[in-house]
């Protein structure tokens, strides 16, 4: 008898241990792929959101940059409380994907300081944002605004 018929139920053990391994690492594999490319994917988006935003601003510099007393009694209040939300929502994206993006929203968050002041509920958004806006509320809101 040969030496391979001697030892034939061990190296078929050995094969099938070798088989479960190599799918073991084809399955890890496989996730590694998918979750890189859900970041991708993730990282892409908050770019497109963001040129959205910045599209926006440039597009409508009165709400970049806004008046707020003067929109807050105005026929444009929807559509500035609908571009804040969109900023909002803009920074939860962004800053998701890389929390290096805070100190960009915090300076864009400054220019819309009194509507910030005007309303103490800002719940509901991500953690990193809501902190965002705790921030600015607590260096830019002493007082009530007025107008």
């Amino acid at each position: 008898m040969s030496w391979i018929g001697r030892h034939a139920r061990e190296i078929e053990a050995i094969a099938t241990a070798v088989t479960a391994l190599v799918a073991i690492a084809a399955l890890v594999g496989v996730k590694v792929q998918l979750d890189t490319a859900e970041r991708l994917q993730q990282s892409q988006s908050a770019r497109d959101i963001y040129r959205g935003f910045l599209t926006l601003s440039v597009t409508h510099p009165e709400y970049a940059e806004p008046d707020f007393c003067a929109i807050s009694d105005g026929p444009n209040l929807p559509a500035y409380e609908a571009f804040v939300e969109y900023m909002l929502y803009t920074a939860e994206q962004v800053v998701a994907m890389d929390v290096e993006w805070g100190p960009v929203f915090e300076n864009a968050f400054a220019a819309h300081a009194p509507y910030f002041c005007a309303d103490a509920d800002w719940s509901g958004y991500t953690e990193d944002v809501a902190a965002l806006i705790t921030r600015l509320r607590a260096t830019a809101c002493p007082a009530p605004v007025t107008c």
